[in-house]
């Protein structure tokens, strides 16, 4: 034992002594003052010795290291013996931490954060193996094995860069004050505890704080197939528990498999929590199965039109308790907001940016715009795993490194604990360049799309039908033809059938964009005409499209959500079709939720009118 300091051992009943690999203290007090330093080639086990406690006060600093003798830097606490951590102490050990049955406290206090915490830092900075974590004990005084700050500095290889918790302990680590990466890792992957629940590292403090890994969020590169050196570092591969509160954002370094070909590394995320309570979180590698739904950023479209591909890094599963210790998931309200960094993906573009749309499409002519208030370059969603919860569907990313969602209600909204990230670039969202719009004329649905100065790649355009808004059919093939607009009427239609529309943009580069998709129904003969409200939902620019059987004046009236009359306008119109343009209408409405009534002849209809903002 070499010390530097001032080590005071008071023998009571008990023994003290060293040899060049161990201090061992059997039922004495050994004391170390704040400043000095103990340092020990080998490991240090503090015993009771019968009615004698073997008693521990640190205030200073103890460092046990690793010899070349096979003698390893551990700390062990026998039964009955007790250690006290007092503020501003350190423990560093390069071997393991076995709390057997004895009392890992200190009666000493100092607040940080708001929070009353107790001891100082125990350290974990192996440089040769893997370090393990046990705690046995039969006391219920979580004061007696609660740590206060831990650190891991464990700089082994890679492989063996870690603390493991190990399995059928009775006490996993439980953290008073903070947990802060250095290097290495803690595994709590595959160990149990003696009760049969799953091993975990779990934070008492409430400070967002708490939890340290730097950098946050975790590296990203270029590449999004590749592990960076670093991102398979600092992290729990496990269970990871946190003391959460409604208004902060927590870290929650967590990630899957660390090494190997199957290597994951972190895959952090951030959790802004609806409610107090402890929330469990983990990384599970395990690669969700495409899904069909709605287009995520057009919830009006009908059917399951779109195909989701989940990320193939795996998902996260967030679980909610009450208490820190709780096995039952409490339910409390969900997450105001989940930040997923999706760090080793193979199945989305390598740059991890929106393939389809934006910027980076590679195609001449730049970034794509949004159609109304849909955007088109946000291809990467996260989601409650098999559903896209309404209503913030429009909430994406165009970059799969860093995607955020709000909203979710509960963290079980679809009976899932389960979070992910999708990405949509086989089917990529409605383009402001195509704009489509549909309306009966006679025995046929006569169509137009509008769309941008067309590009030298542009080479030409497909009409899809359905009839169920789910599976369409082309009808139609319409080469470039250099125009802003485009016309075909769809005579194989029948009258009182509901017709869903599409066109599909194709270049030589074998991309496909498509326009927003319209319905209309060919009125039965008996009915006096027909009307739709092109786009739905509007910025300042729309139309209506009519269809009258005679000369005649049409009547058009918008009531607000209340019931209000806002504004009325009669157009005088012959036997046929027409566009009614309604800007100088549209731009004198506030942002909402409108009825218009329509009438010719003595008869009315209804359509739904939707403001929305316009943005580019």
């Amino acid at each position: 034992m070499n010390a530097i300091g001032l080590v005071l051992a008071c023998l009571v009943g008990g023994l003290l002594w060293a040899q060049p690999d161990l201090f061992y203290n059997q039922g004495a007090l050994v004391y170390v003052q704040a400043n000095a330093l103990v340092y020990v080639q080998g490991g240090m086990q503090i015993n009771d010795n019968g009615s004698n406690d073997g008693v521990l006060e640190n205030l200073g600093t103890i460092t046990l290291v690793n010899t070349s003798g096979g003698w390893r830097g551990n700390f062990t606490i026998g039964s009955g013996a007790e250690v006290n951590s007092r503020p501003n102490s350190l423990i560093q050990l390069q071997g393991d931490y076995h709390n057997n049955d004895g009392s890992h406290r200190s009666t000493g206090t100092h607040n940080a954060n708001g929070n009353t915490l107790t001891g100082g830092t125990l350290e974990f900075n192996a440089s040769d193996g893997v370090q393990t974590f046990r705690v046995t004990m039969t006391g219920t005084d979580p004061q007696r094995w609660t740590l206060n700050n831990v650190v891991i500095n464990n700089t082994s290889p890679i492989a063996d860069r870690h603390v493991q918790i190990a399995n059928n302990t009775d006490r996993d680590m439980w953290i008073n004050g903070t947990l802060t990466f250095t290097s290495g890792r803690i595994h709590t992957h595959g160990a149990s505890l003696s009760n049969g629940q799953p091993a975990e590292v779990r934070i008492l403090n409430s400070a967002a704080n708490a939890v340290v890994r730097a950098p946050w969020p975790p590296n990203s590169t270029g590449n999004f197939d590749a592990l960076l050196t670093g991102n398979d570092d600092r992290y729990v591969y496990g269970y990871l528990r946190r003391n959460v509160a409604t208004g902060s954002n927590y870290a929650f370094p967590v990630g899957g498999v660390p090494t190997g070909a199957s290597a994951r590394g972190i895959q952090g995320i951030d959790v802004q929590p609806g409610a107090n309570h402890y929330l469990r979180v983990w990384f599970d590698p395990t690669v969700v199965a495409p899904f069909p739904q709605p287009p995520y950023c057009r919830p009006g479209d009908p059917g399951a039109s779109r195909q989701y591909n989940p990320l193939n890094n795996g998902r996260w599963q967030l679980t909610p308790y009450a208490s820190v210790d709780g096995t039952t998931p409490s339910g409390p309200s969900g997450p105001s907001s989940v930040t997923m960094y999706n760090r080793v993906v193979s199945n989305a573009p390598i740059t991890g940016n929106c393939p389809n749309a934006g910027a980076n499409t590679g195609l001449p002519g730049g970034a794509d715009p949004v159609w109304t208030n849909y955007p088109t370059n946000l291809c990467f969603v996260g989601y409650n795993q098999t559903s896209l919860v309404p209503p913030n569907n429009c909430e994406g990313s165009s970059s799969g490194w860093t995607v955020t969602r709000t909203g979710f209600g509960t963290y079980n909204a679809n009976g899932t604990y389960f979070y992910a990230t999708v990405i949509t670039h086989n089917a990529p969202l409605p383009s402001d360049e195509i704009r489509l719009a549909a309306a009966p004329a006679g025995s046929a649905i006569a169509l137009t799309w509008e769309v941008t100065a067309e590009r030298e790649y542009v080479l030409g355009y497909e009409l899809h039908r359905s009839t169920d808004g789910v599976n369409f059919s082309r009808i139609a093939q319409v080469d470039k033809q250099g125009r802003l607009t485009y016309h075909h009427r769809d005579i194989y239609v029948q009258p009182q059938t509901r017709y869903f529309y599409r066109v599909e943009q194709h270049d030589i580069m074998g991309n496909v964009r498509y326009s927003n998709t319209v319905e209309a129904i060919l009125p039965a003969a008996s009915e006096s005409f027909s009307v739709q409200l092109h786009p739905q939902p509007v910025a300042n620019e729309g139309a209506l499209l009519v269809s009258v059987p005679k000369d005649g004046v049409l009547g058009f009236e918008i009531y607000d959500a209340a019931g209000k009359l806002v504004l009325k306008n009669e157009y005088s119109l012959t036997a046929g079709s027409h566009r009614i343009e309604l800007t100088p209408v549209l731009t004198r409405l506030a942002f909402g939720n409108y009825n218009a009534v329509v009438t010719f002849a003595g008869e009315a209809r209804t359509i739904r009118l939707i403001k929305v903002e316009h943005t580019n």
